[in-house]
């Protein structure tokens, strides 16, 4: 009787230690749990033709031609995303991943036609996207760029011969 007994409680504890490891493994998230959630711009950098992507603005430092302290893209779970411009308006809009979770495509009534961004580094505190816009592009999504480029006031900035802009991002604390 004493034999069963013991053979009994260590039975029970090997299930419960067994069955408490697999509680303690976090779930892995997918890359589109960890889009959404609400991002500010670290760094905004822009390249123009054969010139590498130059910083325009770093979160904290001031002196930029560009303040980018209010823009914010808040994405949710349910495919939808805020974005909150330089001036503070807010628009509304789609967000989507393609390309095995590499291709970010927003989708706003401003841009009504798929804005396309590759993801170049994707994790819980960082969103890292890029995109390369070619000077004869007449995409929808390249035209709006193109023309906020050539329309900013900068002189020499024009992106008649192509335009690389990379953003990074982390979430809003």
């Amino acid at each position: 009787m004493k034999k069963a007994i013991l053979l009994l409680l260590m039975s029970t504890s090997i299930l419960l230690s067994c069955s408490k490891d697999d509680d303690d493994t976090p779930a892995v998230k997918t890359k589109a749990e960890m889009i959404a959630q609400t991002w500010e711009i670290q760094t905004g950098a822009i390249g123009l033709g054969a010139i590498p992507p130059t910083t325009g603005y770093t979160k904290g430092t001031p002196g930029y031609l560009v303040d980018m302290s209010k823009f914010r893209l808040q994405f949710k779970n349910d495919g939808t995303f805020v974005q909150t411009s330089l001036d503070g308006t807010s628009t509304t809009g789609t967000w989507a991943l393609s390309e095995n979770d590499t291709k970010l495509t927003l989708t706003t009534a401003q841009i009504p036609t798929p804005d396309s961004w590759r993801i170049d580094n994707l994790t819980e505190k960082n969103l890292d996207i890029s995109r390369d816009i070619a000077g004869d592009s007449t995409a929808p999504g390249d035209l709006y760029w193109k023309n906020l480029i050539d329309n900013f006031g900068v002189p020499g900035f024009t992106s008649a011969n192509g335009v690389k802009i990379v953003v990074k991002t982390i979430p809003v604390q």
